[in-house]
């Protein structure tokens, strides 16, 4: 019960920080809400049983690239009329709708997520080593099979986040008659 509880909390977390880093119109802040979350992810990583996944996303994406994207952010130095404003009517609903069809597909395609092995099938490397779980080869190993698609759908939707964002900080033409 308390293993759910702090999941719950640690979810939380993860969802405030994406939720703020997408609604808060000062870059800086919207990063450093973004690192929230990456944290808060890492959490539930480590709650899972995932400490090498848990490490790896508090050393790569929150202390490398997110950090590589508060110096980006730093350096562009927006003021806040060259931030767009968050558009009204028919393309936010346009997009609402298209982030949660995508969400649907994910949903969808991850229902079998319940099949996946349990942390101590994982465990299981058929080696006689049983103190090389947590390294690189046990998680690699059940990395790319039993976790394949559900990787391959996470690079995906990091894919589709990237080219978003570089059509976000694009800069429009101007155009002189």
């Amino acid at each position: 019960m308390l293993t759910l509880i702090a999941l719950g909390v640690l979810g939380g977390i993860a969802l405030a920080g994406g939720a703020m880093a997408i609604t808060l119109r000062n870059p800086i802040y919207a990063v450093l809400s973004l690192v929230v979350g990456m944290l808060g992810i890492a959490g539930v990583y480590f709650l899972l049983g995932a400490e090498y996944l848990g490490a790896i996303q508090v050393i790569v994406y929150a202390g490398a690239i997110l950090v590589t994207f508060l110096f980006v952010v730093m350096l562009v130095s927006l003021a806040p009329e060259d931030i767009p404003p968050i558009p009204r009517g028919m393309p936010l609903y346009i997009t609402l709708l298209v982030a949660g069809g995508w969400m649907g597909v994910l949903a969808y395609a991850l229902r079998s997520v319940v099949d996946l092995p349990t942390p101590a099938q994982a465990q299981n490397t058929d080696s006689d080593l049983p103190y090389l779980y947590g390294t690189l080869p046990p998680v690699s190993k059940t990395l790319f099979t039993a976790y394949a698609f559900p990787f391959e759908l996470l690079s995906v939707t990091l894919l589709i986040g990237l080219i978003g964002a570089s059509l976000l900080v694009q800069k429009r033409p101007t155009y002189e008659s």
